[in-house]
């Protein structure tokens, strides 16, 4: 048990221009996949906004719309690595 708390301690010390360029790809796929979902789930809502009447609430749901999928892009299309 107590290995098994060094090992977390010295994941957890460590930082990020030391993490495996692998883990970090990983790790920004994982949060710009979860970012996309809620910006699909999003435009679902403004789209029945829209249909609904609510043309205001509608338009501040696809504001975020627009901004929560732009945020996605980012962070899954890869940038410039940094080896290690």
């Amino acid at each position: 048990m107590a290995d098994w708390r060094e090992k977390i301690k010295s994941v957890s010390k460590t930082k990020g221009s030391s993490a495996p360029e692998r883990a970090k790809r990983l790790g920004m796929g994982c949060l710009g996949s979860a970012v996309l979902a809620v910006s699909i789930l999003t435009l679902i809502i403004a789209f029945g906004l829209f249909k609904s009447g609510s043309w205001m609430a509608g338009f501040f749901a696809a504001a975020f719309f627009i901004v929560s999928a732009a945020t996605a892009v980012l962070l899954i299309v890869p940038h410039k690595s940094n080896p290690l």
